[in-house]
């Protein structure tokens, strides 16, 4: 009946590179196919790509869906071709034979009087090559398809009661007398009655919709401002998407107070952690020294160390906050997504073991008080340093609370990161303002050097591992590169240290190993990531699949799912995958009870899982979800996993409290 194709408008496939391409479906005359949510009745065009080594880089571009009326019923879909595009990126598993070969199993529904199911098995060949060739009639039909984009500006959700809220959303430039027909659209089925135009007013620039939806319980209501506009006497269709948090997201002053309260307890925890305890040590050991000086300027270190730590954090939110405003699908712990990041933190860890070591001192973050001029300074920079050497780390409680921050306005979620800073800096601050908890500490003396020098063995297995991380983004290539730069690193403090800088044949020594330090991480930017398997997180021997929305909801209508959201560089993860899900125990669980495990690997860059973790109030990993046949929305667990909470999340919904671990 349908008539389906694979198009994309370049010759040829970049290894490593994300490419666009499309399906066009050419529909008979007085047919239809559906849009993400069909409506009423009907059901979503499904893509599954097949080829090994094919990856989503980006999930289909729904462009504008048609109203159509069918009796009492309302679906929403598209009519005579609709092309739906997105961009795969091809890493392959092993030595590529200068061809690849796309595989798509695409299912949809046909419609008129009757429904036909369809099902098409599509393939297209594609040469491999350096750089591709772009067909500019093909790319410019790409580019002008008519997707709806995101409205974040000037769009205001205010929640009448639990079943009713109010759009409204400033539109220069508004003629109230060119709109015909105004609706909002949901992404999800069953979520407003189709057949009921909302009310709709207008003042000046703003446009007002009254939405009234029929299920309360979900945790958000994004969807389109759909509506037909008169231009030049023809009626055409236009829209943008808004997103819209459920009642139960729209922050009160005791919703802001619990966030703000697990903002600083995973503060906190961060101090445990193996990339911030050493920092943390050190700092104390310094003010240990001074534990005999001034009691204020004691106290005055505390305060500019919780000074440095609270405006780091604050700029890495507005960092954040600025770059998804600006329709980024980022979230926290993007930055260990970017391989030159994850190359400077390495050549960072590599260079503070070195200096706790005792190959150099650090005078400006590490450095005792009284030996420094600007000892304010220095203790700022020692928070600076302390929220940096971070960045590889999530603390427990930390998720909920960023992801508040980041859902809700500007003003709630920099109070979380300063609740988050603070909680950080706590533990100095209070030690800092207590010489009676200081005089508990062993006196200064040769322990303190053992001590610092034993630290810098963490330093290093960080290191190490943000290594082991930049070959799982950018394969073995990335790791020689990082060799090179650390091995001129190590050069350059040898030959600083050895030698001052004192002369100018000194200093044109050390800015030829700074050039080459900077050259050397500057090609890890352009090495090309080698294929990683499809799968990295698997539970013992569970088979692991991997995360898509649709193969998802397919798979919870036959039994229990398991999904975990996971990244090579979270340590929560790795700590929850070793004690918790690849365990014995678990695995005989999961094997018993038929369960399907989906891993969404966000090591790297992924709209499609960073979109999914958003839907659930996540902006970072971890994340664990169980979809249960006979449920609507799937159990939350909370961070930190253990084999009893998996147990009862997976117990059908009747017989599990759902309450004891959708808390996290």
């Amino acid at each position: 009946m349908a008539n389906a194709r694979i198009v994309t408008p370049i010759n040829g496939v970049v290894l490593g590179q994300s490419f666009p391409i499309g399906v066009e479906i050419k529909l008979p005359p007085g047919w239809h196919t559906y849009w993400r949510n069909p409506g009423d009745s009907g059901e979503a065009v499904q893509l599954r790509w097949q080829t090994e080594g094919l990856n989503v880089a980006e999930t289909i571009a729904w462009p504008m869906p048609q109203r159509i009326p069918y009796g009492p019923l309302i679906n929403l879909g598209y009519k005579q071709q609709v092309l739906l595009t997105q961009r795969l990126i091809y890493q392959p598993t092993e030595a590529s034979s200068g061809f690849v070969t796309i595989n798509l199993a695409g299912r949809w529904l046909v419609c008129e009087e009757v429904c036909i199911p369809e099902e098409a098995d599509l393939s297209l060949r594609l040469p491999i090559v350096e750089q591709a060739e772009v067909n500019s009639v093909l790319a410019m039909r790409f580019d002008q398809q008519p997707i709806p984009q995101t409205l974040k500006a000037g769009v205001e959700v205010q929640w009448m009661d639990t079943e009713t809220f109010n759009l409204t959303v400033d539109l220069p430039g508004l003629s109230r007398e060119n709109f015909q027909e105004v609706y909002f659209l949901p992404f999800e089925q069953d979520v407003v009655d189709l057949s009921l135009p909302p009310e709709v007013s207008y003042e000046d620039s703003k446009l007002a919709v009254k939405v009234r939806i029929l299920d309360a319980d979900r945790p958000s209501y994004d969807g389109l401002i759909w509506y037909q506009e008169s231009v030049q006497g023809q009626a055409i269709i236009a829209g943008f998407e808004v997103l819209v948090t459920s009642p139960g997201s729209s922050s009160t002053v005791f919703d802001a107070l619990q966030y703000l309260l697990l903002a600083l307890l995973g503060g906190l925890l961060l101090n445990i952690m193996p990339c911030v305890f050493p920092v943390l040590s050190i700092k104390v050991l310094a003010l240990l020294e001074e534990s005999a000086g001034s009691v204020p300027q004691q106290r005055a270190q505390g305060w500019w160390y919780t000074l440095g730590v609270i405006l780091s954090f604050l700029l890495i939110a507005g960092v954040l906050m600025l770059l998804r405003g600006l329709g980024e699908q980022i979230g926290w712990g993007f930055q260990l997504q970017n391989p030159l990041m994850v190359t400077l933190l390495a050549m960072l860890f590599l260079a503070l073991g070195l200096n706790l070591s005792g190959f150099f001192e650090l005078k400006f973050a590490l450095g005792t008080p009284s030996k420094s001029r600007s000892s304010g300074f220095n203790a700022m920079m020692g928070g600076v340093l302390a929220v940096l050497v971070a960045a590889p780390c999530t603390a427990p409680f930390m998720g909920a609370a960023l992801g508040f921050a980041l859902t809700h306005s500007v003003t709630e979620g920099l109070i979380v990161f300063t609740g988050l800073g603070f909680g950080m800096a706590l533990p100095f601050l209070l030690l800092a303002h207590s010489p009676n908890a200081l005089s508990l500490l062993p006196k200064p003396g040769q322990w303190m050097i053992t001590f610092k020098e034993a630290c810098a063995f963490l330093m290093y297995a960080t290191s190490i591992w943000l290594s082991w991380l930049l070959i799982q983004q950018v394969g073995s290539t990335g790791w020689l590169l990082l060799s090179g730069a650390c091995l001129q690193l190590v050069i350059l403090i040898w030959f600083w240290e050895r030698f001052g800088a004192n002369r100018w044949g000194t200093r044109l020594i050390i800015g030829f190993l700074v050039v080459g330090v900077g050259f050397t991480v500057a090609e890890i930017r352009q090495s090309k990531p080698e294929a990683s398997p499809q799968v990295t997180a698997q539970a013992g021997n569970i088979k692991a699949m991997v995360y898509d929305p649709a193969a998802v909801a397919d798979a919870a209508l036959e039994g229990p799912v398991f999904v975990n959201f996971t990244a090579d560089w979270c340590i929560t993860c790795k700590v929850n995958e070793a004690a918790a899900l690849g365990t014995d125990t678990t695995q005989a669980l999961f094997l018993r009870e038929g369960v399907r495990y989906f891993v969404a690997d966000w090591t790297n860059e992924d709209p499609m899982i960073t979109q999914a973790l958003s839907r659930y109030g996540r902006v970072g990993v971890p994340l664990y979800l169980v979809f249960h046949p006979d449920a609507t929305n799937p159990v939350i667990l909370p961070q930190i996993l253990t084999e009893t909470m998996i147990a009862q999340a997976l117990l059908p919904p009747a017989q599990s409290s759902r309450s004891s671990v959708n808390s996290g």
